[in-house]
């Protein structure tokens, strides 16, 4: 069973850089794990040092990734990874100690398994810990950082609603597939929580899988709109729905009215029915 670890990147060398560097110092990774980095940025800055940087990594690809910018581009791994299990990370995502251990031994044990496995998010404090998102909408998002007291504390898997997309693994074979066309940031953690419950799989958080995301940094360098982030709700939900006549999209537009007008809302819906 081989391994890839997947990543995308946007003017980030010192995220990727870090994230990976951990991974082989800290990690008992099989010799034969592939490294994979997907390079969103047009022209950044951080281009040339991210590649030169990948060069001295064994089984390391750096993909430029030239036709659109977006968090979606990190699920272009599956189109190039030849693992058979793929452990896609945002650039910036570090992991505690025996994650890659436990990743491994489920795999091995579940091989061809149309789940996604996943574990709790790690607080900077090292001890608070949200095991998933609950479905509830919250400013620009949909989904809220909740804990299963229980089953952290346990040590087998257990079943969640969803799960922050900055650490996600699947079977390769069995990702999700024929996605919308997806544009910027944003809708991603339900989006793929259904697409697998859909094709009979569970999304599964690991009690020992914890993971720590860099929310917070001097500047951002990723461009974010929230108009691309709406149409990616309505493109995604869609996609699940089929119509804005199903309870859980029109619940999405009574919460996207209380932020924007009904005019400007409408004109969203019909560029994504016009070219989803």
């Amino acid at each position: 069973m081989k391994l890839t670890v997947s990543m995308a990147c946007y003017d980030d060398y010192d995220g990727v850089f870090f994230t990976v560097q951990s991974l082989r110092m800290h990690h008992k990774l099989p010799a034969d794990t592939e490294f994979l980095v997907l390079d969103n940025s047009p022209k950044g800055d951080h281009l040339e040092a991210t590649k030169h940087f990948l060069s001295a990594v064994p089984n390391s690809r750096w993909i430029h990734v030239e036709d659109r910018q977006s968090s979606f581009v990190k699920y272009d791994a599956f189109k190039h990874a030849t693992g058979d299990v793929v452990l896609g990370l945002d650039c910036h995502v570090l992991l505690e100690t025996g994650f890659i251990d436990r990743l491994l031994e489920w795999w091995e044990a579940n091989q061809g398994s149309r789940n996604q496995l996943t574990g709790p998010l790690v607080y900077n404090c090292l001890k608070s810990r949200s095991t998933h998102m609950n479905p509830v909408w919250r400013g620009q998002d949909f989904g809220t950082w909740g804990t299963d007291e229980v089953g952290v504390k346990g040590t087998e898997p257990f079943e969640i609603h969803m799960q922050g997309m900055g650490c996600f693994s699947f079977w390769r074979e069995h990702f999700p597939t024929n996605l919308p066309n997806f544009q910027g940031f944003g809708a991603e953690e339900w989006f793929f929580a259904e697409k697998v419950r859909k094709q009979r799989g569970q999304v599964l958080c690991h009690p020992a899988m914890g993971w720590m995301h860099r929310f917070c940094w001097p500047k951002r360098s990723y461009p974010s709109c929230n108009d691309a982030r709406i149409k990616n709700y309505y493109r995604g939900w869609l996609h699940l729905y089929k119509t804005l006549e199903h309870p859980m999209v029109q619940q999405m537009t009574q919460h996207w009215l209380t932020t924007i007008p009904q005019s400007r809302l409408d004109e969203l819906i019909q560029e994504v029915i016009l070219s989803p």
